[in-house]
């Protein structure tokens, strides 16, 4: 074992503790090393001690009492998020969080708190920052080319039924914590800071539980774009999962295929508005627009997680700014608290 490496303990083998951590970690053994894990399944710890070589426990605590552990990633059910975060960072490690960190802005202060206290990092899992299309529609949107944005519409359509955890506000499940902030997280960076007011509608409809699977959001900050964020499980005709309006151009398509069409404001003549009657009965001021159009194609999301691990090596072994601060995120979760209080879905 490298001297550099980060020592990792993983909390929860489920989907996102063995498909997507250890899956991610397993691409990065220059710089990180499974060392232990803990499961209540049998099965699931044999795998980890057999792909990993890694220390295997039944309860959490033993594995936040391993000192050849130093982060440990929380991966387990999203009502379990904030205890264990806390646990882990009062035996000195640094935490890793899935999403949700946290269902109100006192958990996530909590957590900081917790973290300030011990002197460790605490941060979550938005590996979606990563995310192509994300990446790609920021860039052009910083360019210019479409002018000054008014509408970003981010939308996460199908239709599914679901029956498992995820669908139990005790469990924390509910389409806002566990679908939902991905995207939140993203469009708030593309809104920047400033207070927002916000507009909810969540609604139970076709999975089982008593969590919403059906949320709708709009966000109006004090300046830019208004924002609308979709994720639902009860769409039969999905929609583009972006649809972005701008004064000079707009941007529309999937994580895989983008549209671009813009135009140059240079290239019209100045508008002045007119009391007179309209010739030939006709509105509109009648000219041509010479639209650019461009299609990108955007490579499949494969380096999420590995990029998101990246920034963490950086800020433990090379002083890096954390990439996903507790800050942000709390603004996240508290979008998410505001659209629950609206809703009654608490």
């Amino acid at each position: 074992m490298s001297s550099d490496q980060v020592r990792v303990g993983i909390l929860g083998l489920g989907r996102s503790g063995w498909n997507i951590h250890a899956a991610g970690l397993r691409d990065l053994t220059d710089q990180f090393r499974v060392v232990a894990v803990a499961d209540a399944l049998a099965e699931r710890r044999e795998e980890a001690a057999r792909d990993f070589g890694a220390a295997t426990y039944t309860e959490p605590e033993q594995l936040l009492a391993d000192d050849q552990v130093e982060l440990v990633v929380v991966a387990t059910p999203s009502h379990t998020h904030v205890p264990l975060g806390v646990a882990a960072l009062q035996a000195g490690k640094h935490v890793i969080v899935e999403k949700p960190m946290g269902e109100t802005v006192e958990d996530i202060d909590r957590l900081t708190e917790a973290a300030e206290a011990a002197g460790k990092v605490v941060t979550c899992f938005q590996n979606n920052r990563f995310e192509p299309s994300f990446l790609k529609i920021r860039e052009i949107i910083d360019s210019g080319r479409i002018g000054e944005v008014v509408l970003i519409r981010r939308a996460i359509h199908r239709f599914a039924r679901r029956a498992d955890w995820q669908t139990l506000r005790s469990h924390g499940g509910g389409e806002l914590p566990n679908t939902a902030s991905h995207f939140l997280d993203q469009l708030l960076l593309l809104v920047g800071d400033g207070p927002l007011s916000v507009f909810a509608d969540l609604r139970r409809t076709v999975s089982a539980g008593d969590a919403e699977d059906h949320a709708k959001l709009t966000l109006r900050p004090e300046k830019g774009p208004v924002v609308e964020v979709e994720s639902t499980a009860t769409v039969a005709f999905p929609q583009s999962h972006w649809f972005i309006a701008g004064t000079a151009g707009g941007i529309v398509g999937s994580m895989s295929e983008l549209q671009v069409r813009w135009f140059d404001p240079a290239t019209l003549p100045p508008l002045e508005a007119s009391t007179a009657t309209p010739e030939g009965r006709q509105y509109g001021s009648g000219e041509t627009i010479e639209w650019q159009e461009e299609t990108i194609s955007v490579p499949p999301p494969s380096e999420r997680t590995q990029n998101y691990y990246r920034t963490i090596y950086a800020t433990l072994r090379e002083g890096a700014d954390l990439f996903v601060t507790p800050a942000s995120v709390r603004r996240q979760i508290g979008v998410i608290a505001e659209a629950r209080q609206q809703t009654g879905f608490l």
